[in-house]
């Protein structure tokens, strides 16, 4: 299984490559080549138009996701809807370390202040 061959390699396309033209690649490495490219496609075009563009699809009833198609990439719904998740979560692990530290600065704050205002008055 893991020597079946495509014909449609990065050659066979027109694009760039660092091996030989001849040479055809395993489809596993053919396939996570494709995932990569949509990767960093769906990361250019950014979470807010990724996920319009997933909705506007998964209503319409599609089972690919046109909106990387002026990119020559076709990746599946699944494969977007996975792309989501994990883009939210990480957006999230990186926004939840500044929200903790500000609320508990804002928290902080708010001690030092009652215990000041408890002092004076």
């Amino acid at each position: 299984m893991l020597d079946t061959r495509f014909a449609n390699t990065p050659q066979a396309e027109g694009l760039p490559h660092p091996q030989a033209a001849d040479d055809s690649l395993p489809a596993i490495v053919v396939k996570a080549q494709e995932d990569a490219r949509c990767r960093l496609a769906l990361a250019r075009l950014g979470y807010s138009k990724v996920r319009s563009a997933y909705a506007r699809h998964k209503r319409n009833g599609t089972h690919t996701f046109a909106g990387l198609g002026h990119e020559s990439l076709w990746p599946t719904m699944d494969f977007v809807r996975d792309w989501l998740k994990s883009e939210r979560s990480r957006i999230v692990a990186r926004a939840k370390w500044p929200f903790l530290v500000t609320m508990l600065v804002t928290i902080v704050g708010g001690i030092a202040f009652a215990a000041v205002a408890a002092m004076l008055g």
